[in-house]
């Protein structure tokens, strides 16, 4: 009886250990195991992205230089930017670029109505926005370094009228992917 007690604990053992592999093989994958690496960093904005992502991942994303007039921006562009020691800026930016920096700017024709609106960017840089020719003060912004495609989003709270300017500063690379929509 012993010796049949010992087998039957053997076998359901080996069972269990068995279990145990199989459900770590199915295991659903933890923080910062995942197949996109940038995946977790951009869970860590304050407000969705995706959509933006989608935008800057599209192969046909329309390429605009600094100082692009628009008759409207509702989705994004990927801006060519200029040496800062280039550009002359609408209004000199708050917080002042780095010489060896990029900047520019888009320029499109108001907004239908009055809502926050965000402007979410591809890499680090200096964003501001201005309507009617006044610089708006953002409403919040989130960030997220290592999120693949996505650094930096900031939104502000805009009503129909006259010329909406972004104006970018401080940039690392000599392009930048641009989006504005409004906030969902």
């Amino acid at each position: 009886m012993r010796k049949g007690f010992l087998a039957a604990a053997l076998a359901a053992a080996v069972g269990f250990a068995s279990l145990d592999f199989a459900a770590a093989g199915d295991a659903a994958p933890r923080d910062g195991d995942s197949a996109d690496p940038g995946a977790s960093a951009c869970d860590s904005f304050a407000w969705p992205i995706e959509r933006e992502r989608a935008w800057f991942g599209d192969a046909k994303l329309a390429r605009r230089a600094s100082g692009a007039r628009l008759s409207r921006i509702d989705r994004a562009v990927e801006l060519s930017l200029l040496p800062t020691k280039t550009v002359r800026f609408f209004l000199a930016p708050e917080r002042a670029p780095r010489a060896d920096s990029y900047s520019g700017e888009v320029t499109f024709f108001g907004v239908p109505r009055p809502a926050t609106y965000q402007v979410t960017l591809s890499d680090e840089a200096w964003i501001e926005v201005f309507e009617n020719g006044a610089r708006l003060k953002s409403t919040s912004s989130t960030d997220a370094k290592g999120c693949a495609g996505v650094r930096k989003s900031v939104r502000f709270r805009l009503a129909p009228g006259d010329l909406v300017l972004i104006q970018l500063s401080d940039a690392a690379k000599n392009s930048i992917k641009v989006a504005f929509a409004e906030a969902p």
